[in-house]
């Protein structure tokens, strides 16, 4: 293995560097002085994070309103039934990454950059940085952190607003005081709940620094934790727990559970997030013929992140754990998303994008790490991997149903003097672009372009 090294902190990727840019897949890769030649994801990808498309067919977003081009409310829309509770999000357009001038005299909008440090409680000198086989890490996490990294997580959260039709969570909030991001990566999640909530306190915790320090909202802090600590949160203080994209990171997940639980409202909210990726989804690896790249792959990730105390897939997503420590209102929703064009028209491009560069992210560590594989041929591995995946997402003629699943847990903290049942519901979206069926459920805005079924059970 190539002998791993201190590293100085990665830079971080400030808003205004993500916002409107194109993303594109290079034939050479940032970390070139690591590894020669090709990059192992080249592809022909263009990902266009701008605007999002009026147009967009799948996704319809109203909020329960109609809005002019300047932004005012027009005639109020009556919206079918869906799964979801009543969205209770402002009636403002979802500008989650505008910019507003600071001006001290009329109010918030984006502080200086003293203002902002000041407001980080990050002891940066204490993290440990580690360049390791031309990826950079923060202590023996399995995931990078650099910035191939940090593009892909703005990638992954663009691709969960359209999947959530710009809506950033599914549970119902009145007035929040104190939301809480555990892992929360680049930040985006975080800044965009502050935007939407500008009297709420919210606050983003990741073991990594890699958050921006400007072009923020005044009323987010990020936070050098470890959520397998003690969490330092005050008891029955917190409106929201928010955990995404943490399949892997955690040996214990009922700790997390409980901690989360103890320091939520009576009445809060928990909300987890997360996909079996390409390497779990047994459905995807039938696609895969026998002797393919990734029918090596996977099940060499499964055994590290096994030996690692640590293991993949959503086996932490189980309903029985949340009611084992408490929570009630128990609401499990499945959505498949397409990978690819042919099931997702509309953003299965940039889905594509973030899978294909997080098959090293995921592999290359715990391959050569745990199981003494070595780099060269981890790496022509995922590379072979992510050709794979990218022409079986590009074939107009393969089978229908090249998907991974997304699921999305949620609970809530029972409020003082309630009888605690709990009440279990599963909501499963398949496929993309079909027609959307919503003779079950409440009135939401949160739609998605598949094709929705609930199936309830007490």
């Amino acid at each position: 293995m190539d002998a791993a090294r201190r590293a100085d902190a990665p830079p971080k990727r400030e808003p205004s560097e993500l916002r409107n840019a194109s993303v594109r897949f290079l034939q050479t890769r940032p970390d070139a002085d690591a590894h020669t030649g090709p990059s192992p994801f080249a592809t022909d990808l263009v990902i266009d994070d701008g605007d999002y498309d009026d147009d967009d067919d799948d996704l319809d977003y109203d909020d329960d309103g109609d809005y002019d081009d300047d932004g005012d409310e027009g005639e109020e829309v009556e919206h079918a039934a869906s799964i979801y509770a009543k969205s209770s999000y402002p009636k403002i357009n979802p500008a989650y990454r505008e910019e507003r001038p600071y001006d001290p005299a009329n109010g918030p909008g984006v502080p200086d950059d003293a203002t902002i440090d000041s407001a980080r409680t990050l002891y940066a000198d204490e993290v440990e940085y580690i360049m390791e086989n031309g990826r950079q890490y923060c202590g023996d996490y399995f995931m990078p952190i650099d910035q191939i990294e940090q593009t892909r997580q703005y990638v992954i959260h663009q691709v969960y607003l359209k999947t959530f039709n710009l809506e950033l969570t599914t549970v119902p909030l009145d007035n929040p005081s104190y939301i809480l991001d555990i892992g929360t990566g680049v930040g985006e999640w975080a800044i965009g709940m502050a935007e939407k909530y500008p009297d709420c306190e919210v606050f983003g915790t990741d073991i990594a620094p890699i958050q921006p320090t400007n072009q923020v909202p005044f009323n987010v802090e990020f936070h050098i934790e470890n959520a397998e600590d003690e969490w330092i949160r005050p008891p029955d203080s917190i409106d929201l727990v928010h955990i995404r994209e943490m399949t892997g990171a955690f040996s214990d997940w009922n700790y997390i559970y409980q901690q989360a639980y103890n320091c939520l409202k009576p009445g809060g909210w928990l909300e987890v997030v997360d996909f079996e990726d390409v390497l779990a989804n047994e459905a995807i690896i039938n696609f895969f013929p026998p002797g393919s790249a990734a029918r090596i792959v996977i099940p060499g990730i499964y055994e590290a992140a096994q030996k690692c105390g640590r293991p993949r897939g959503v086996e932490h997503m189980k309903q029985s754990r949340l009611e084992d420590v408490g929570f009630v209102d128990i609401k499990d929703s499945l959505y498949y998303l397409g990978i690819g064009p042919k099931e997702n028209a509309s953003w299965g491009s940039s889905w594509l994008f973030a899978i294909v560069t997080g098959i090293e992210a995921t592999c290359l560590r715990h391959l050569t790490g745990v199981l003494g594989w070595e780099p060269n041929y981890v790496r022509e591995l995922c590379a072979k991997v992510a050709e794979e995946v990218k022409a079986l997402a590009e074939d107009a003629g393969r089978p229908e149903g090249f998907k991974i699943q997304v699921r999305v847990l949620s609970a809530r903290k029972p409020r003082i003097g309630e009888a605690v049942q709990a009440r279990w519901t599963t909501a499963m979206a398949l496929g993309e672009n079909g027609e959307v069926d919503y003779s079950g459920g409440d009135d939401s805005t949160i739609r998605s372009g598949a094709t929705l079924r609930s199936e309830d059970t007490m």
